[in-house]
């Protein structure tokens, strides 16, 4: 469903300016789907299968991959509700070892690091990300990126690959900083290392839960990016009416990058 640019002022009391500008990593910069289903689905039964395949496990129990899969989506969720984050490799381990595997780390840190690495052959860039980014910086505004990522050099390799790297003051992972984007202390540290408080922030994303009402816990203002959002719910078995109902929280909804520095400077 395509929903046209909304712009309110709700939630905004007082006056206040707009300095720093947060945005989600996939499905808001980047689309890299592959790389989305290995950090919450498919990373232990990729490196279960590759380490097998390396010799790593000669003389060790036989479990399928989608067993480690199972166990993962669990971890996950867990993940999630707690707001305590778990880098892939710890994630990775921790259920290999409920498996009854033992990998020693160094030979399971390079595996975790090649499959990360695989996915930058499908990422894509956002139409329109450069000259959103290029606007927003010529405005003054400073940039930074908050992205659910278990693996930071990741979302590096990938801004540095598309091009984007140099727009942003900061970039923060979860993994990073050992906290999901349920946490809005995440949100916090991005705002506060950009040197404002979180009334002078708005942050962009396509997740309306964890983008949109996260970063209005932490006392952002917050931009839907919906034209990859029921894409995102399908890939996180969300439900998408409920998704849509969050979203429209935001003080903005866009459908396009073309359309963020309008809806920043109209918050302000």
């Amino acid at each position: 469903m395509e929903i046209p640019l909304l712009v309110r002022f709700s939630r905004l009391k007082g006056i206040y300016m707009i300095k720093v500008v947060l945005f989600d990593f996939h499905n808001t910069l980047a689309t890299c789907d592959s790389w989305l289903e290995l950090e919450i689905k498919t990373l232990p039964g990729l490196a279960l299968a590759r380490l097998r395949s390396e010799g790593y496990l000669d003389g060790q129990p036989e479990h399928s991959p989608e067993e480690a899969t199972k166990l993962f989506r669990e971890l996950r969720a867990d993940v999630r509700k707690s707001g305590v984050e778990l880098s892939a490799f710890e994630g990775t381990k921790r259920v290999l070892a409920q498996m009854d595997y033992h990998v020693p780390d160094e030979a399971l840190l390079a595996v975790v690091a090649e499959l990360e690495y695989d996915c930058l052959l499908d990422l894509e860039i956002m139409p329109g990300a450069h000259e959103c980014l290029r606007s927003l910086s010529e405005r003054g505004y400073r940039l930074g990126v908050v992205s659910s990522a278990g693996f930071p050099p990741f979302v590096e390799s990938a801004l540095e690959t598309l091009g984007l790297r140099t727009y942003f003051n900061e970039v923060l992972t979860s993994a990073g900083e050992g906290i999901y984007k349920s946490d809005p202390e995440i949100f916090r540290r991005a705002v506060e290392r950009l040197d404002a408080v979180p009334s002078e922030a708005v942050h962009i994303g396509d997740h309306a839960i964890y983008d949109v009402q996260a970063a209005h816990a932490a006392g952002l203002s917050a931009i839907w990016f919906s034209a990859q959002a029921e894409r995102t719910a399908r890939l996180h078995n969300a439900n998408w009416d409920d998704l849509q109902k969050a979203g429209s929280e935001a003080e903005a909804v866009v459908t396009s990058l073309e359309e963020v520095p309008g809806a920043v400077e109209a918050l302000r």
